[in-house]
């Protein structure tokens, strides 16, 4: 928690941190914790991945976004036995400090965004995390946080790139975050 305050701290209103770990879904007992080879491993000291978004949200990064994620599986029996029924990933969160303009639980005001294309190696495509990816030229339906750490508000470096309106503006059909065609009124 301390380094992530730190961090918050250090950054300008706007900055983002990606910060990689070994995350677990659940809280590890004492035996794992300990366990010499575990430790070798990075399975011992994971994280609680719930732990780590409340301690980011503490920080002041209200709205914590997975860039990545893959499994750890643990394929030695013996390993696998003392770590039991316990999920391990390697995760990359992306946060912003984005300060008085992200809301905590997300919001939904109808935004909507265009990305230009305007960003060198991502021109077709801006992938934000691993849920949102924004077609170059296309509508699409965001929350109020997302609009924010696209740059509504000015406040972040990506805000040239985009263009930001609400989905009154025309009938168009749009696309969601989850990737759905929906019409204004109806959305997944």
């Amino acid at each position: 928690p301390a380094v992530l305050r730190e961090v918050y701290r250090a950054l300008r209103p706007g900055g983002e941190f990606y910060f990689s770990d070994v995350y677990c879904d659940r809280d590890l007992p004492n035996h794992v914790r300990q366990h010499r080879v575990l430790w070798g491993e990075c399975i011992a000291g994971a994280l609680f991945i719930n732990d780590f978004v409340r301690h980011a949200k503490e920080a002041g990064f209200d709205d914590p976004r997975i860039l990545s994620q893959s499994p750890i599986d643990i394929t030695d029996p013996d390993l696998k036995a003392v770590v039991g029924d316990a999920s391990f990933f390697s995760v990359t969160f992306r946060l912003f400090k984005l300060p008085g303009l992200l809301h905590t639980p997300c919001e939904d005001w109808g935004q909507v965004v265009r990305y230009k294309g305007s960003i060198v190696g991502e021109e077709g495509a801006y992938r934000l995390d691993d849920r949102l990816e924004l077609r170059a030229g296309e509508r699409a339906l965001v929350t109020a946080n997302t609009a924010a750490m696209l740059g509504k508000g000015g406040v972040s470096w990506l805000a040239p790139h985009f263009e930001f309106g609400d989905d009154s503006s025309d009938s168009a059909p749009l696309k969601t975050r989850c990737g759905r065609q929906c019409g204004r009124g109806s959305c997944c």
